[in-house]
């Protein structure tokens, strides 16, 4: 006996797939939209503000109206009317980080680093100025190289004894008091030692580590100030990077010293 054909019902079958259109077009819609979130995972001001006005209708969206947040603006901020943007489209205001001036301590998380010589120049009339006041005129130089702004402060009945490496309680008010105008921008600031060439040999202690040490005793009184640490480095060079002749009393006193070098911007190592 053969085998009745089973006949399909194709009028039938259309009515029961009929909700796939509408399933494909909602998983559609919401593939698009995670695709435009996962976009602006990097947050884009102008980018939210467009993906904003474009929810606007289809979603009857009151955000740009109104403001996301209740009893504010939220944060699409105020309406203003942008020829790139659209008219209409709420703006998130940016805030532009201003450098400050020396002497400016208004907004101390805002990071200011000297780089021209004009910036280096304002840091040097105030630290020059700052070491006058304790009568130190003929025992300091300055100079701007390639490096930045070197400062140098004689060390002897100035910032130390004579053999010393223990800063001497005027040393200490005076690079204390220093420590408020470096506080004041965010570069480098290297403590560099340095002695004469008159042998100093005491038990097997140097001038290597004369030169360290009284470095690392500025660094010190620094530290403890409000710089970051992290600014801060000391070496000690000992007798070999003279600025003057050692063969006179003059010219050894000027290789006695202590250098402050504030490294420009985009010079550091």
């Amino acid at each position: 006996m053969a085998k009745k054909e089973k006949r399909v019902d194709i009028a039938s079958m259309e009515a029961e797939m009929r909700f796939m259109g509408t399933y494909g077009d909602a998983i559609t819609l919401l593939m698009a939209f995670f695709v435009l979130l996962y976009a602006m995972s990097q947050v884009d001001s102008v980018k939210f503000q467009l993906l904003v006005a474009g929810l606007a209708g289809p979603f009857d969206n009151t955000a740009i109206e109104e403001g996301l947040l209740d009893m504010g603006t939220g944060i699409v901020g105020s309406g203003f009317t942008d020829p790139e943007v659209g008219e209409g489209v709420e703006a998130v205001e940016l805030v532009q980080e201003q450098p400050r001036a020396v002497g400016d301590t208004a907004d101390p998380t805002t990071e200011r680093y000297l780089q021209s010589a004009e910036d280096l120049a304002e840091v040097q009339e105030a630290i020059v100025s700052h070491l006058q006041s304790f009568g130190l005129e003929t025992s300091i130089s300055q100079r701007i190289d390639e490096r930045g702004l070197a400062v140098s402060i004689a060390t002897d009945d100035v910032l130390f004894a004579s053999g010393s490496p223990a800063l001497s309680e005027k040393g200490r008010e005076i690079i204390a008091t220093l420590a408020p105008i470096l506080t004041e921008f965010d570069n480098q600031v290297l403590i560099e030692g340095h002695t004469d060439t008159v042998p100093l040999n005491e038990n097997g202690y140097t001038n290597w580590n004369l030169s360290a040490d009284r470095a690392l005793a500025v660094l010190e009184i620094l530290q403890t100030s409000d710089i970051n640490p992290t600014r801060l480095s000391a070496t000690g060079y000992g007798e070999y990077r003279p600025v003057a002749e050692n063969g006179t009393e003059e010219g050894r006193a000027a290789n006695r010293r202590v250098e402050l070098v504030i490294v420009a911007a985009g010079t550091e190592n």
